[in-house]
């Protein structure tokens, strides 16, 4: 008591303003930092963005994401550019946004492979969970078994029977390994008890061309993959993985109704670099959400249903899919190495 009556500090007096002093300054590196953060959004963008698409052009996804891409464009004045960085399951496309800055000048469309691949490979060199940072959910769309005119069956029941008529079975393809549309394929086979091969191709969109060309018997893609072919009359579609009908193909029956229980959906969503500022996520997510209303986005996506979400949303989603399709993976050995 005299030491501080003198003026004098006791080792106990001294370790307390020592706490005290460091305490003062994180807060204030915090406020620094916040602010900071609250600026660089306030001039957010101030140059080109880059939207990584991990799948070749033609695609849903690509559409999708140049569609947005041109969108951003119009309301911020600077150039937003599609990148395809196609291959392996979206691993190469997935890993470049992983190492880019985490300044939201790159961002990626991801899809149902986000939430597999780490089912698939013990060996991603991303960490699905903590390398990335959501910002909203862009669209949903069912997966569709198309088939070619010449396929004989024209529906399930008759897709089946005729598969036991086939000594080696039938073959389909799909978008990759893994993907939604593959994994749509592997429950319809688990639960018909049918025979089929997976012929694997690195995209939907190749598979796609020979699926039209004649050299495949069908293939499971989402709606939007062939849904100018199939209203020319150039494929036939046997199924959709919707609850119930689909919008914009009324006429194809579920797999429910035609009594497999396989309802699924392939998902778009946006996603940025870890450590990207919160402001800035909040800014893009705000965005996403003013273009998914735009009353001309409905006409040029009619094949998938535009949604959004908030980035808390988008990532108890993605754990969700992780933990739904984990199982089913493992039982079918299924992987990418």
């Amino acid at each position: 008591m005299d030491d501080l009556v003198a003026g004098k500090l006791t080792p106990i007096g001294t370790l307390a303003r020592c706490i005290i002093g460091f305490a003062a300054a994180l807060i204030s590196a915090a406020i620094v930092a916040t602010t900071a953060s609250a600026q660089s959004a306030d001039t957010y963008p101030e140059r080109g963005i880059q939207i990584i698409v991990p799948f070749p052009p033609g695609g849903s996804v690509d559409v999708l994401g140049r569609t947005i891409a041109q969108k951003l464009n119009e309301a911020w004045g600077k150039p937003v550019v599609v990148e395809n960085r196609a291959g392996a399951s979206t691993i190469i496309g997935t890993t470049a946004l992983a190492k880019a800055p985490p300044d939201g000048y790159t961002l990626m469309i991801a899809v149902s492979s986000h939430t597999t691949n780490p089912s698939l490979s013990a060996k991603l060199p991303f960490d699905p969970r903590k390398d990335f940072a959501s910002v909203s959910l862009l669209a949903r769309a069912p997966v569709v078994l198309y088939a070619h005119p010449s396929f004989p069956p024209n529906n399930l029941k008759e897709l089946v029977a005729y598969a036991k008529t086939q000594d080696k079975g039938l073959n389909f393809a799909s978008a990759g390994v893994g993907t939604m549309t593959h994994l749509t394929a592997e429950q319809f086979k688990a639960t018909a008890k049918v025979e089929m091969t997976h012929i694997i191709y690195r995209g939907g969109t190749p598979a796609m061309n020979d699926l039209i060309a004649g050299h495949l018997p069908m293939q499971f893609g989402t709606v939007g993959q062939a849904l100018p072919q199939y209203k020319a009359g150039a494929l036939k579609a046997l199924a959709v993985s919707s609850e119930t009908r689909y919008p914009s193909i009324p006429e194809v029956p579920t797999f429910k109704e035609q009594g497999f229980d396989v309802v699924t959906t392939e998902w778009f969503g946006l996603l940025a670099p870890a450590g990207t500022p919160n402001p800035i996520i909040d800014k893009l997510n705000a965005e996403m959400k003013r273009i998914l209303k735009s009353p001309d986005l409905g006409e040029r996506l009619t094949a998938i249903e535009l949604a959004t979400s908030t980035p808390a949303e988008l990532d108890a989603f993605i754990l969700a899919e992780t933990n739904r399709w984990s199982p089913l993976i493992k039982s079918l050995k299924l992987t990418i190495e």
